[in-house]
């Protein structure tokens, strides 16, 4: 008697099957991969800090190098000047865009002033006793945030101009 092959209607060859099978067994690796490596924190949150001077000012900022959506971000900018602030308040300017990925909560200390324009957002603190101004800004990352990585400056000026700046990366991983 003479075997025949039969096949149920619907269903995948042979070849066909091994195909979608490694295919569902490389995705689910590279699902485990994602995990792993989230777990493992490589996609933030990851804090840096970078520091600078120029002339009487030293600048040093702590900012979240890598994050996701929803996380928890402060930013912390220490500035220093030899020989005080003076009576003058004390304008340090962040990039406006810093601002559409960040939802900031609240200052520390809060700013007594604030004016922007296309490209800055500058803020005024009251000048400090003594020649250490420390901000502490709390923020989260923005909710939606999809992937993207981008430069962002804060500059400390007196009377409108920059006197030292520092510049960073962020990036926001979905």
């Amino acid at each position: 008697m003479a075997q025949e092959d039969t096949q149920i209607e619907g269903a995948a060859d042979a070849g066909r099957a091994t195909s979608l099978r490694n295919r569902r067994r490389v995705g689910l690796a590279v699902l485990l991969g994602v995990l792993v490596a989230a777990a493992a924190g490589l996609f933030g949150p990851d804090e840096q800090a970078l520091s600078t001077e120029s002339g009487s000012h030293s600048l040093r900022v702590e900012y979240p190098a890598e994050t996701r959506s929803s996380i928890v971000t402060p930013v912390r900018v220490h500035l220093r000047k030899d020989g005080g602030f003076g009576d003058d308040p004390v304008e340090i300017a962040f990039s406006r865009q810093l601002f559409e990925h960040l939802d900031f909560q609240n200052w520390y200390p809060n700013p007594s002033a604030e004016t922007a324009d296309a490209r800055w957002i500058v803020y005024e603190f009251d000048p400090p006793d003594g020649d250490e101004l420390a901000i502490s800004l709390d923020a989260r990352t923005g909710p939606n945030q999809w992937f993207s990585t981008d430069r962002y400056s804060v500059e400390v000026r007196e009377r409108g101009r920059p006197v030292v700046s520092a510049r960073f990366r962020m990036t926001v991983w979905p």
